[in-house]
């Protein structure tokens, strides 16, 4: 069997001090989510999605489509999506996003995602690390889960803003991980992360929705004082999430984060 990652952001990449800090107070989390899915059920999982963002969205469509965009091209962010109004007011939404984590388990597929607590100081934090070793603890993740099932996997992410530098140095980092990497060789990767745009994607779409509800729960749960008024998405969307997602999700400790990767460079260097 093969599956397709469908992996976009969520949270922020960036520091963060307090919800209330002048400066850093976007996320306390940030990592890759969104869904594996097997790849004969991927072109009739687009289309599936395609329609109930159709008709989930149909007023949104016709009055916040300023260029007229066709369906297939048009997008609602789920940072946009998933706020505390929409999941409050529009029981739709709610039922919608059931319906579509129940499609999900339905045809074989997972919810995923990893990523960090950000618990260290600002001025420890590196954006540029923290990403790459997030995109490399998916890519481990999946491996294993694929190990176990016999199976091999691609992994197609949102299209990044930061240029080609950025790209071939995090490109690079998933090779090693293939072919080099002594410890822990991801043997069922069967080629380095591709990059798409979002907007030609339904798939790249769903896994942004995905994050958005994501990077909510897992803010929640690390944060709940911080961000009470979250609770409503624990409330009406933790446990069906918890239902479809991969046993190996979930966030790290930055600190420990730091501490597996430096542990792993020791093994390496040893091997």
């Amino acid at each position: 069997m093969q599956y397709i990652a469908y992996l976009d952001e969520f949270g922020h990449v960036g520091q963060y001090v307090s919800r209330k800090h002048p400066m850093y107070k976007t996320s306390p989390v940030f990592g890759l989510g969104g869904m594996l899915i097997p790849a004969e059920e991927v072109r009739e999982f687009a289309i599936y999605f395609y329609k109930l963002k159709c008709q989930l969205l149909a007023w949104d469509l016709k009055h916040k489509n300023p260029h007229h965009l066709p369906a297939y091209q048009w997008e609602k962010k789920g940072s946009a999506l998933f706020t505390v109004g929409n999941v409050r007011k529009y029981r739709e939404l709610r039922r919608s996003s059931c319906r579509l984590l129940s499609h999900i388990q339905k045809i074989g597929g997972h919810v995923f995602y990893t990523g960090e607590h950000k618990s260290i100081e600002p001025g420890e934090h590196d954006s540029t690390e923290t990403f790459k070793r997030t995109l490399l603890q998916s890519i481990r993740k999946i491996d294993r889960f694929c190990t176990l099932k016999n199976a091999s996997f691609i992994v197609l992410l949102d299209e990044q803003k930061a240029g080609n530098e950025w790209r071939e140095r995090n490109v690079e980092a998933c090779t090693l991980a293939m072919f080099e990497d002594p410890a822990e060789k991801c043997r069922t990767l069967i080629e380095p992360p591709l990059q798409g745009e979002s907007y030609l994607f339904q798939t790249l779409q769903c896994a942004d929705w995905l994050c958005g509800l994501i990077g909510r729960l897992t803010t929640f749960a690390v944060a709940p004082e911080e961000f009470e008024d979250w609770q409503l998405f624990d409330m009406y969307f933790a446990a069906r999430m918890a239902d479809v997602t991969l046993p190996s999700s979930g966030l790290d400790d930055k600190k420990t984060a730091k501490a597996k990767e430096q542990f792993a460079q020791l093994t390496a260097n040893d091997c």
